[in-house]
């Protein structure tokens, strides 16, 4: 008697998902992209830190703390305008930093300080803006170029030192945006500008006008 039955095969053994396969590759691309990217953070912060920790010119004088704050509200004031996209734009120049040396200037010349603000900057002498501490970093968080000698041909921000009242809650500065013309070198494109900055409650300065100046001065 024949037996029809169909013998059920018997499993050689439980079949791997291909998906169980990837889990291990995407772990490990997981795991390789964040130690890529993290030796990438650390090299780009150590150049940073190194730019910021660079000296200034020792024959130049070092702008005190406040003169620090106060450059820095009027170059953040500047790009949270957006002016300095648009002198770039209006310049055809895809970059720009801070001019390393102070604009000197002759307050005499400039209309708009107080007395006390001008007595106060015929005593200064030029001065460096590398000597600010962190100033490095704080132009990269702008998206602005590091500050280079001669500024290398890249268009700037000049920023007079301070003039300051007597009570310390007031400074007016002297501002100019310059870029390099044929021959790459610089020449003012924008401005001068004359900003007026208080003083808050809490210590931090901000820009409270900014006024057109003629281009009397360079």
């Amino acid at each position: 008697m024949t037996d029809n039955t169909t013998n059920a095969a018997k499993p050689a053994g439980a079949r791997r998902s291909p998906f169980r396969l990837l889990w291990p590759i995407g772990l490990g691309l997981l795991v390789g992209s964040a130690l890529y990217g993290g030796y990438i953070y650390w090299t780009q912060h150590k150049a940073q830190q190194a730019l910021a920790d660079a000296p200034g010119d020792a024959d130049m004088a070092k702008p005190a703390a406040d003169e620090c704050a106060i450059a820095r509200a009027a170059l953040a004031a500047a790009h949270a305008a957006k002016s300095d996209k648009a002198w770039q734009a209006g310049a055809g120049v895809q970059e720009m930093s801070l001019a390393i040396y102070s604009k000197v200037i002759n307050p005499a010349d400039v209309a708009g300080y107080t007395d006390d603000e001008a007595d106060n900057l015929r005593s200064k002498a030029g001065a460096d803006w590398r000597w600010c501490p962190g100033m490095a970093a704080f132009l990269g968080g702008l998206g602005w170029s590091q500050m280079g000698p001669g500024d290398n041909g890249v268009a700037v921000l000049g920023l007079g030192r301070p003039g300051m009242n007597k009570t310390g809650d007031e400074a007016r500065v002297y501002e100019a945006f310059l870029s390099p013309n044929a021959g790459g070198a610089l020449h003012v494109t924008r401005g001068p500008w004359l900003a007026t900055l208080h003083k808050g409650p809490t210590g931090a300065w901000q820009v409270a006008a900014t006024d057109d100046l003629k281009r009397a001065n360079p």
